[in-house]
């Protein structure tokens, strides 16, 4: 009679051991599934936004005047061109105080129209702060609120499907 009791015990373990084992690895693969979509939903959006902020009409419409290191004449570049070119060569000095830092100055290689050479052009920050502001405003006014959205959608579900797994298990 104990031996048997012992037996039904082991046996009643045995299976508790197998559900969770088996609760365990549906966990971990939900996990991972769900880190997998939160990290596709973060780099579809941010190679949306990219996208969406080359096209803007801000950029299209905005020029940049820089002023020649070498010869000291000012001239106007268009911002689609410096962002259809992101590669180009650039200092940038940079200064701040507190913990709030800030660019100062910022040059690119560019060829200067006036003296034919490629060489360090100054930027204007306040027209560079200006057309950087009316981009973000004209891209992030709709699409942070479909990125939070769906990222809540995303967390939700994780939420519904972690909870039903400890129900279930």
């Amino acid at each position: 009679m104990l031996d048997e009791l012992r037996e039904q015990m082991l046996a009643e373990q045995a299976e508790r051991i197998a559900r969770l084992e088996l609760r365990n690895e549906i966990w971990f693969a939900g996990l991972v599934v769900w880190g997998v979509l939160l990290l596709g939903w973060l780099i579809f959006c941010s190679v949306r936004l990219i996208r969406e902020m080359k096209r803007s009409a801000a950029i299209q419409s905005g020029t940049l005047t820089f002023t020649c290191e070498t010869c000291g004449s000012m001239f106007e570049v268009s911002a689609t061109y410096l962002a259809n070119h992101p590669f180009i060569s650039k200092k940038t000095v940079r200064a701040g105080a507190g913990g709030i830092e800030g660019t100062v100055r910022l040059s690119r290689q560019l060829a200067c129209p006036t003296c034919g050479k490629k060489t360090w052009c100054r930027q204007d920050m306040g027209e560079t702060g200006q057309i950087a502001g009316n981009i973000l405003r004209e891209v992030l006014g709709g699409n942070i609120l479909k990125f939070l959205i769906g990222a809540a959608i995303l967390a939700a579900a994780g939420g519904v499907f972690f909870a039903v797994l400890n129900i279930v298990f």
